[in-house]
């Protein structure tokens, strides 16, 4: 008893800027009492009543301009050693229906995904995302956030830009986020899609390798006291943050040494009768899956039995490929689709071709009939987007419809819509 209330003494009137926590390393081999195996929990105090997230200018130094020394120099006299928490690993109802989307720019902006949702006659108040990938900072891809602020210090890969082609232990997110530089800083704002939406907890997912020298972080929830954790050399791969009260806005910035974010996993405060995790880039994202690990991602699965439906949306990239080959684009979505299934091998899989296209109307017609063969091959299901448009040429009379964007490749919103209705009224989106 002495010793805790010299400690509360030295946190209440010694460090009233800063709290500096040690991140403890444990493993457990059980993922019914964590959510994940190598996971940290840290603690963190908010003021309870967030205000609006003002994003700094983004060659802004301010939030590396506030000296560090005075939080390090304490890391001799005190760490708080934080106790793992005994938290379910899902953040939905047992009969809540679970989706993963991976896709191009046509699933990117969110407008095919809440029509989705609408034509299936699901709540968007009760859905929320498991993952985010940490594509924040990409044009033409919408998060269920209400604001994000990202400095410009942020590198981001995307798996389906690298030239390897293989295994590699890429997160399902298939993107990452990496800095190396002292006051670089990620703030999230949680509050969607209504002002009343908090998170329990979330988990940040760190990439981590044996040349790691640490990683130093700053962390704010709702405006509270930073809290200065240190991530040693070689773990953990999550950092759960986790305060008394559910919380809305989480401010990151780094310290000291080099960070790469895989994502964040948010539990939400609200019973979700969905998760609707969206991976959709603007970009060949279906090339990304012939380089993922298998093995390795469904370790790494926040939602631990995975998802009950996966959709694997592509084509229109490949379709303007001058040296487009329908041998060549089979073999290539074949592997990819192979991965996914074997990611999850639970789940029913839905392979959506591309819309119809002016510049490559062919292309996306053979596209389309690949696909369709390699699904029912796969035993997955299938979607002709060009054929429920009308067929070849219907990008035009979609354009004149309204429906349609004048580069006659992209759809409006009300075609994003029809679109999606017309998926739902055609492909079972449930579980076997």
């Amino acid at each position: 008893m002495a010793h805790r209330a010299c400690r509360d003494l030295f946190l209440n009137a010694i460090l009233p800027k800063y709290t500096l926590a040690w991140v403890i390393v444990a493993a457990f081999g059980s993922a019914s009492t964590l959510a994940a195996a190598d996971t940290a929990v840290l603690r963190v105090a908010g003021l309870g009543d967030p205000g609006e997230l003002q994003c700094p200018q983004p060659k802004a130094r301010q939030q590396a301009s506030r000296p560090i020394a005075e939080a390090t120099g304490l890391a001799q006299a005190v760490f708080t050693p934080l106790a793992w928490m005994p938290t379910p690993p899902a953040n939905a109802q047992p009969n809540a229906l679970k989706i993963g989307l991976w896709g191009d720019s046509h699933t990117a902006s969110g407008t095919f995904a809440d029509s989705m949702l609408e034509a299936l006659r699901l709540p968007l108040a009760q859905t929320h995302p498991s993952f985010m990938a940490p594509t924040w900072g990409l044009k033409g891809v919408r998060h269920p956030l209400r604001r994000v602020c990202l400095s410009d210090d942020w590198q981001l890969s995307l798996a389906y830009r690298t030239s390897k082609e293989g295994p590699d232990n890429h997160a399902k997110s298939l993107s990452a986020l990496q800095t190396a530089q002292a006051g670089a800083f990620l703030w999230l704002d949680f509050r969607y899609p209504s002002p009343q939406t908090r998170v329990k907890w979330a988990d940040i997912h760190l990439t981590k390798d044996s040349t790691d020298k640490g990683l130093t972080l700053g962390i704010t929830v709702d405006g509270g006291t930073e809290s200065v954790v240190q991530v040693p050399a070689g773990g953990p791969a999550r950092l759960r943050v986790q305060a008394d009260l559910p919380w809305a806005t989480l401010q990151l910035r780094v310290l000291a040494g080099g960070a790469r974010i895989d994502g964040i996993a948010p539990v939400y405060e609200a019973p979700s009768r969905v998760i609707l995790d969206v991976f959709s880039i603007p970009g060949a994202t279906a090339k990304g899956w012939r380089t993922v690990n298998p093995e390795y991602l469904r370790r790494e699965d926040p939602l631990g039995k995975g998802y009950d439906v996966v959709i694997l949306q592509s084509g229109t990239n490949e379709s303007l490929d001058p040296d487009f080959k329908v041998a060549v684009y089979e073999q290539q979505i074949s592997a990819s689709l192979s991965r996914l299934k074997a990611a999850y091998p639970r789940a029913r899989c839905v392979l959506m071709g591309p819309p119809d296209a002016q510049k490559s109307s062919t292309h996306v017609r053979l596209i389309n009939d690949s696909q369709y063969r390699l699904a029912i091959a796969q035993g997955c299901a299938h979607w002709h987007w060009q054929k429920a448009m009308g067929g070849p040429g219907s990008a035009q009379r979609w354009w004149a419809k309204g429906w349609m964007q004048a580069d006659l490749l992209h759809l409006t919103p009300e075609g994003y819509t029809q679109s999606a209705r017309s998926l739902v009224s055609m492909v079972p989106i449930k579980p076997r």
